[in-house]
């Protein structure tokens, strides 16, 4: 079972003022993500950090124990007024056994996905995205139970 760890990223940018390095007014919109994000690069990442364009300012995801081991899932929400990252988002890691960097470009985030940062045999980027199994409704569960323990008395 994948160990969990706590980190919660809520993004507030402003719409008014907000502008990339160019000095352009950047489009926003309304969002509100819950996403995982899932670390099998194989390697402890002690700084985690996301922007919306190449001439962007990086904004670091907050961990909760100060790093964020490999195989490791956390979860990070976004909500609020966000830039509209035309090309995908880039995250970076900073890996805490050497304080090397690695670039992930082109990351799609959304609503409920697990997103799985990995690196290639090459150590080049890559990420996947799936969408998490369905939560069991638990009243069915517990129906199907109680039938199991009548039938087993019997």
């Amino acid at each position: 079972m994948k160990k969990r760890i706590f980190t919660l990223f809520l993004a507030a940018f402003a719409a008014v003022g907000m502008t990339a390095c160019g000095g352009k007014e950047v489009e926003t919109q309304e969002v509100d993500y819950d996403m995982t994000f899932e670390n099998q690069t194989g390697i402890d990442v002690s700084k985690l950090e996301i922007r919306y364009a190449e001439d962007a300012d990086w904004s670091e995801i907050a961990l909760t124990d100060g790093t964020w081991g490999s195989s490791y899932q956390i979860p990070v929400s976004m909500q609020g007024q966000m830039p509209v990252a035309e090309d995908g988002w880039q995250v970076q890691m900073t890996f805490a056994d050497s304080d090397s960097q690695k670039v992930w470009e082109g990351v799609e985030f959304a609503d409920d996905v697990i997103l799985t940062f990995a690196l290639d045999e090459d150590m080049e980027p890559v990420v996947t995205s799936g969408v998490p199994a369905p939560e069991s409704n638990i009243d069915e569960t517990d129906a199907l139970t109680d039938n199991f323990a009548d039938e087993t008395e019997e």
